[in-house]
Formats: C-alpha cells, sequence, structure tokens
C-alpha cells in the first residue's frame, strides 16, 4: 500500500508520501493458490509528482500495470497531457481516462491538488479519485483541514475518539486528538504531513504487520504562484 496526504490551508497546499512499494505473488499449483506478501520491496517509489501548472497529484493502491511500476505510466501522463495551461479541474478526469486504455485498470487512488482559476481569481482544489471505480470526490476546502489515503489506520486510531475499560468494565472515554485545522499556518502544514507520513512509518515497523509504507518521504508545496519541494529523493549513483 502506501500513505500520501494532503493539508490545505489558507497559504498553499501540502502534499507528502512515502516511497515504499510491497509487491506480492500468487502462484498457482494445482488447485492450490499461495499469495506471497512481501516478496519483492523497494524504497524508491515516487508518489508525489510536480505537474505543469502547479497542480500536485499524489497516488496509493495498486502500484504496478503487468508487472511494471506505476510510476512510469504516470510520468508518461503527465508528459503527454498536462501542459502550463492544463486546469487542474480537468485532471481528475483525465487520469481516469487515461488509465482505462491500460491493459488492466489498476485499482489506484489519486489525490489531485492545485488552484483553479476563474476571472482572475485562484482558488483551491483538491480531489480524492479511484481510476478503476471511476470514482471522483471533491475535498472540501472552504476550511482548513487534510485528507489522507492508503495505510490509514494508524493517523486514524491517533485522531478518532477512544475509550477504555476501567476495573469494573465501565467503559471511559479518553477523547479524541483535536487539531486545530483552522490555525494552522503553511509550515504547520508542512510539519503535520511529515508527521503523518512518519508515524504511520515507525508504528507500522514496531507492529506485527507486513511495513508497506516506509522509505525516504517526499513533500511538496503548491502556493497560488508557484510549487516547489520541501524534500524529495533524487537518483544517484
Amino acid at each position: 500500500m502506501s500513505f500520501i496526504i494532503a493539508v490545505h490551508v489558507k497559504e498553499g497546499i501540502v502534499l507528502a508520501s512515502d516511497s515504499r512499494t510491497t509487491y506480492t505473488q500468487t502462484v498457482k499449483k494445482g488447485d492450490l493458490t499461495t499469495v506471497k506478501f512481501g516478496t519483492h520491496t523497494t524504497d524508491t517509489t515516487d508518489k508525489t509528482f510536480l505537474c505543469p501548472n502547479q497542480i500536485g497529484i499524489s497516488t496509493c493502491g495498486n502500484a504496478s500495470i503487468a508487472g511494471t511500476p506505476i510510476t512510469g505510466y504516470i510520468e508518461a501522463f503527465i508528459r503527454e497531457n498536462m501542459t502550463e495551461t492544463t486546469d487542474v479541474c480537468q485532471v481528475p478526469k483525465m487520469l481516469i481516462d487515461y488509465f482505462q486504455t491500460m491493459p488492466t485498470v489498476p485499482d489506484t487512488n489519486f489525490i489531485v491538488a492545485g488552484y483553479h482559476v476563474e476571472d482572475h481569481v485562484k482558488t483551491q482544489r483538491v480531489y480524492h479519485l479511484n481510476v478503476l471505480r471511476k470514482q471522483i470526490a471533491t475535498v472540501d476546502t472552504t476550511s482548513q483541514g487534510a485528507k489522507w489515503d492508503g495505510e490509514t489506520q494508524t493517523l486514524s486510531k491517533i485522531m478518532q475518539k477512544t475509550y477504555m475499560r476501567d476495573k469494573s468494565g465501565r467503559e471511559i472515554s479518553l477523547g479524541d486528538t483535536k487539531v486545530p485545522w483552522g490555525l494552522f499556518t503553511l509550515q504547520d502544514a508542512i510539519d503535520f504531513a511529515q508527521y503523518a507520513v512518519d508515524i504511520t512509518i515507525k508504528t507500522m515497523h514496531y507492529s506485527n504487520v507486513v511495513e508497506t509504507v516506509g522509505g525516504p518521504i517526499d513533500i511538496l508545496v503548491i502556493k497560488p504562484d508557484k510549487a516547489f519541494w520541501i524534500q524529495h529523493k533524487e537518483l544517484h549513483a
């Protein structure tokens, strides 16, 4: 799987993701089918992409098509379909249409973020979509907040209300984590995005699970007039 997050505040939008891809192998022998989890793992996968016109794309879910990493397909989509005049509102449908042409349509989710321009006014747009089910949802950006996807259990448990039982069996509320989204600055958004990915990585590392989230954390910032990387892994020898 993966972990991706978009944090949107008045100053801009932050996209962040991990870099791990874990592959499974299905082996059929007679009537017996065996699924082997984690047969190959890489920590070098790009899951967040900077596109023309200050548009960002993050992805999670199925990470290969016909045995080839999905990264190359996403880069080809950007190269062949997106220009400096592409409107962020067009990109979700463009992604769905593009992946319908693949040999197998992957069960892959995307977060698309950027600024829509109308009458010289730039407005934040964040979308969440699945290319297999052809579903597009618009994230409400009228107030500050966040949208995350992939291995969401760790962060969701932190954010949700939790309970415990005392010695008599009585249920006691421990409350929930109340994040003051409305008070976030852009730096707060960057810090929270990094925290969200990092705590997912570390919690999975110390849990009895297949570690499907890991590796370097990539962080992209999108402002109305520019987009730039806060941190991004690079190719090296």
